[in-house]
């Protein structure tokens, strides 16, 4: 798959679309649960953290969240690193329940804090600034770096698969044909022949 391909497919098809239909399809509603406030903070994060690695040809962890926020957003000063990382991605990411709290109010500044509840991500904020920071990334993202971070996690799902081969022939057997996928592993392994999705098809599986 090439650059292009990759942006036109994966990142303004299914990423961006993802975002959208998440946000618009859960609305607010104040003071009840189901905001989606912690998926949403969550996803933003790590996709930032996968996009930033073919901004560094290569992967750099948490590093490229700070490589994607300083090169893409019109704001980077408004997210430091070490809280996004500390108090929101490894909270949510590990133990989900993130050492901050998570509101989406899509006010700003996206990070704040409240003198009752502390410090506050505003995780509709964070996501809209993402959604608008992907066209700086299509302008940013070089041809030889992103080859080699596909590169590399093409190398890494390999192994990946080598390693658990055992238990992977031991799954059931079963035809998709009703969805499209996208996955880190279907990025890495997919050929240039591979069709696109349908246009009114946007479900993955992971």
């Amino acid at each position: 798959m090439n650059k292009d391909e990759f942006l036109n497919k994966y990142v303004f098809g299914w990423i961006k679309r993802d975002f959208e239909r998440m946000m618009t399809g859960v609305r607010v509603h104040p003071g009840q649960p189901g905001n989606i406030d912690f998926f949403l903070a969550l996803c933003v994060i790590v996709s930032m953290e996968f996009l930033g690695g073919f901004l560094l040809g290569e992967d750099r962890k948490f590093g490229n969240v700070k490589e994607y926020i300083d090169k893409c957003f019109s704001n980077p000063r408004e997210y430091p690193i070490k809280i996004l990382k500390d108090i929101y991605r490894n909270g949510l990411a590990h133990e989900f329940f993130p050492r901050g709290a998570v509101s989406r109010t899509n006010e700003r500044p996206p990070l704040f804090v409240d003198d009752k509840i502390g410090i506050v991500l505003d995780a509709e904020t964070l996501a809209n600034d993402f959604l608008n920071s992907l066209d700086k990334f299509k302008d940013e993202l070089d041809e030889t770096k992103y080859n080699q971070r596909m590169q590399e996690i093409r190398q890494k799902v390999e192994d990946q698969l080598t390693k658990h081969r055992s238990i992977i022939d031991g799954l059931p057997k079963k035809s998709i044909t009703s969805i499209s996928i996208s996955s880190t592993t279907s990025v890495a392994n997919e050929s240039p022949s591979t069709p696109p999705p349908p246009e009114d098809e946007d479900e993955e599986t992971t």
